[in-house]
């Protein structure tokens, strides 16, 4: 399938192209193959439209191993899934493994605006090392929405992905 793109021509490939080069900058590190593909995560359907209010008082509630996909679209749906992502966090430190790459980085939860909240991490090592990603998340029970925009785009102002503006949103449950 391909779509017209502003004068360019636009294909899956090259959308899953997009989300490994801004993963690759978001935590830039050596490329692991993920061998096992997480189930999507429970109640999926009954999650996207909940009342706000839903987001966590402190970063606390981050800390964990969470497991899940990066969406195509606003991941109400498991089969956008574009790429597979763990991510592993503690206390202002993230880990991500997943989609061809692994890597590194800080985070900071930067404020709040309705019902989600801001966060902002930044590149570990590498070429990308101080590059710094804005973002927007919630969490409702053990399922963690995390939309950020590659450097320079911007903090997203919903939990979408849109190739074209740089933003990519990340669905995933607790594991631990």
């Amino acid at each position: 399938m391909v779509r017209k793109w502003i004068g360019h021509s636009f294909t899956p490939m090259r959308a899953t192209a997009s989300l490994l080069l801004f993963l690759a900058l978001m935590f830039a590190h050596p490329v692991v193959a993920q061998t096992q593909t997480p189930p999507p995560f429970p109640g999926w359907a009954n999650k996207m439209n909940a009342p706000s209010g839903l987001a966590p008082a402190s970063d606390k509630d981050l800390l964990g191993q969470w497991e899940g996909f990066v969406s195509e679209g606003d991941g109400t749906n498991p089969k956008q899934r574009m790429a597979n992502i763990t991510l592993t966090i503690t206390d202002g430190h993230v880990n991500s493994t997943g989609a061809g790459t692994i890597g590194e980085g800080t985070y900071r939860i930067t404020g709040s605006a309705d019902h989600l909240h801001h966060i902002d991490s930044v590149g570990a090592g590498g070429q990308y090392a101080g590059k710094r990603y804005e973002g927007i998340f919630t969490i409702d029970g053990n399922t963690l929405k995390w939309c950020a925009g590659d450097p320079g785009r911007g903090r997203p102002t919903m939990l979408r992905t849109n190739p074209m503006a740089g933003y990519f949103l990340m669905v995933l449950t607790r594991k631990q």
